[in-house]
């Protein structure tokens, strides 16, 4: 999210003016007390790719710092590497990792598992799309 989620402006220690590029909605986030010491606004600016500025490295977690007030668009974002439509254009699965993935057609479900994740690593991407366009889907990636 980091190419569409932009840190425009600060206004003192604990509020960030921003935008959300997909949806073009703009809000005024708080920076909560206990992050306000890690946040760098400069560096948060300067972020056009990769993830989104607002997330902060936790014991190993990374906690979107401003959840409470970022763009609506983030809190209705479902993280995930790939969607699989249907030939209808309905989304049949969403794809977290090769062997991650949400649905709730158990046909499809089954033959992912025996199909998909056991492909080796190695281009496993292209090779899915691939399989899945010859079952009649349609595999969209995210970056």
């Amino acid at each position: 999210m980091g190419k569409y989620v932009k840190a425009i402006s600060q206004m003192g220690a604990n509020q960030v003016v921003v935008k959300h590029e997909i949806s073009g909605e703009t809000c005024y986030a708080m920076i909560p007390r206990k992050y306000r010491d890690d946040f760098d606004f400069a560096e948060a600016r300067s972020v056009t790719e990769g993830w989104c500025p607002f997330l902060l490295e936790e014991e190993g977690e990374y906690p979107c710092i401003i959840y409470d007030t970022a763009p609506k668009f983030c809190k209705d974002f479902q993280c995930c590497r790939m969607m699989v439509f249907d030939a209808e254009k309905i989304p049949v699965a969403r794809v977290k990792g090769k062997d991650s993935v949400l649905t709730d057609d158990d046909t499809f479900s089954e033959w992912w598992k025996s199909t998909i994740a056991v492909l080796p690593d190695e281009n496993w991407e292209e090779v899915a799309s691939s399989l899945l366009e010859d079952k009649g889907y349609r595999a969209v990636w995210y970056d």
